[in-house]
């Protein structure tokens, strides 16, 4: 099994979202981009859309694979997609305290070395375009 990353646009904005404090996992209180894991049988897009649902209650159209990284503490495949909103208006949903809608470039230093370390290069290089 792995995990898919949805780096989700709307208004030229990405959306990320902050993990609960009291979540046991690795990213409890940090800002991050949304993911999923696949579940049995179900398809990538379909645990994008699922996962994206879920923490945020939007509805996306999947774009473009963008690369992919191992997730630091299960040591899973994390696949990345550009995605595309079809509303701006987010709400933190399972587990997340807040969601914000960001500048592309802003997405790397408002998550952090110790997030965004574990990401491979054409991930960085995506935040890092203009």
């Amino acid at each position: 099994r792995h995990a898919v990353v949805a780096v989700v646009n709307y208004g030229g904005k990405i959306l990320i979202g902050k993990k609960r404090s009291d979540s046991p996992k690795f990213l409890a209180g940090k800002w991050h981009v949304p993911g999923e894991n696949v579940e049995e049988k179900e398809s990538d897009e379909e645990a994008l859309i699922r996962g994206v649902r879920e923490e945020a209650g939007i509805q996306i159209n999947v774009g473009r694979y963008l690369g992919n990284h191992i997730t630091p503490t299960s040591k899973k495949e994390a696949k990345w997609y550009e995605c595309f909103a079809t509303s701006d208006e987010a709400v933190p949903g399972s587990d997340l305290e807040e969601i914000l809608w960001i500048p592309r470039r802003e997405v790397l230093n408002k998550c952090g070395l110790e997030v965004s370390r574990h990401w491979s290069k054409e991930i960085l290089d995506y935040f890092n375009s203009p």
